[in-house]
């Protein structure tokens, strides 16, 4: 127990952090499934106020909400209350802005292209990183999406969302989703430098690691995003292309699998790496056979 907290780490992918502090419970991304939602209504039966912590708006960390366990707790008579960073809030509340801020395309929320899929979600309240909720720290890590969180617990756990990927995600998917890879890459160097004081972090798909085995983590994360910029770069360097075209040999030389819902995330990721690179002088845009096509700058 730690500042009056006893925190533990619900297994899964993503994986869902659980800290009981004075008599409310604080559920940090409590996942998608109405398997999940069980699982987590179980565990909180009995609670008499339950604070869900969503991390930044995708589905896969917040769809349980919609599927059963905040149906299960309020029919216990358990407070609930929903918080969200107020970049991503709207997008929680609504999916049709989840869609399209995720992917670019205005799909329909149902779609089955998507590889996750929730409804909406009420929102009480919207937290601006950094910032206390609770007993808990709410940490910037923007990147992944425009209002991302990390979330540090009084006993030293790093929650640190989507910021940071396991070995086992970036080994199947090649180029991890950012929405601004070169944010995530800034966001990297916070956890970096919050090392000393953790003693372990919480990627959201990947196994708890301790503290001081982190840094390998971490650099493997910063790998896998300066990969793709590099590749993007080289491509780019050789023949001017659009964000699809680079997006395929994205896909093809990072050895990604080849699902639509996941080569839409390399898409996005792609233009979000065209963007950050364009910010940097690094890469231009221009019409090329009336497409809008990509060309790395030369020194």
């Amino acid at each position: 127990m730690a500042g009056g907290c006893t925190v533990e780490v619900v297994r899964g992918s993503p994986a869902t952090l659980v800290a009981s502090c004075d008599g409310t419970v604080y559920v940090v991304d409590p996942g998608h499934g109405r398997k999940r939602a069980k699982q987590l209504a179980k565990k909180l039966r009995g609670s008499g106020s339950v604070v869900i912590v969503v991390t930044h708006h995708h589905s896969d960390h917040h769809a349980a909400i919609a599927e059963g366990l905040a149906d299960a707790l309020t029919g216990a008579g358990t407070s609930l209350r929903v918080l969200a960073p107020e970049a991503d809030a709207p997008a929680v509340a609504d999916p049709r802005l989840r869609v399209l801020a995720t992917f670019s395309y205005p799909l329909d929320p149902s779609s089955p292209l998507l590889p996750f899929r929730a409804p909406g979600v009420r929102v009480d309240e919207a937290y601006s990183p950094p910032a206390s909720v609770g007993p808990l720290e709410a940490v910037p890590l923007p990147g992944h999406t425009l209002g991302q969180a990390g979330i540090l617990a009084p006993d030293g756990t790093l929650y640190a969302a989507d910021a940071l990927f396991g070995e086992r995600v970036l080994e199947r998917y090649g180029a991890p989703y950012h929405l601004d890879p070169c944010v995530a890459l800034e966001s990297l160097g916070v956890i970096e430098g919050m090392l000393p004081r953790l003693e372990a972090v919480q990627p959201s798909h990947g196994p708890l690691t301790p503290a001081p085995e982190a840094q390998g983590l971490i650099d493997a994360n910063r790998g896998a995003i300066q990969a793709l910029l590099n590749l993007i770069l080289e491509e780019t360097g050789r023949e001017p292309l659009d964000s699809g075209e680079i997006a395929a040999r994205a896909a093809s030389r990072l050895g990604a699998v080849p699902e639509p819902g996941m080569l839409m995330l390399i898409e996005a990721t792609v233009r979000g790496s065209l963007a950050c690179l364009s910010r940097q002088g690094l890469v231009e845009a221009r019409v090329e056979a009336g497409r809008l096509a990509w060309r790395a700058v030369r020194g």
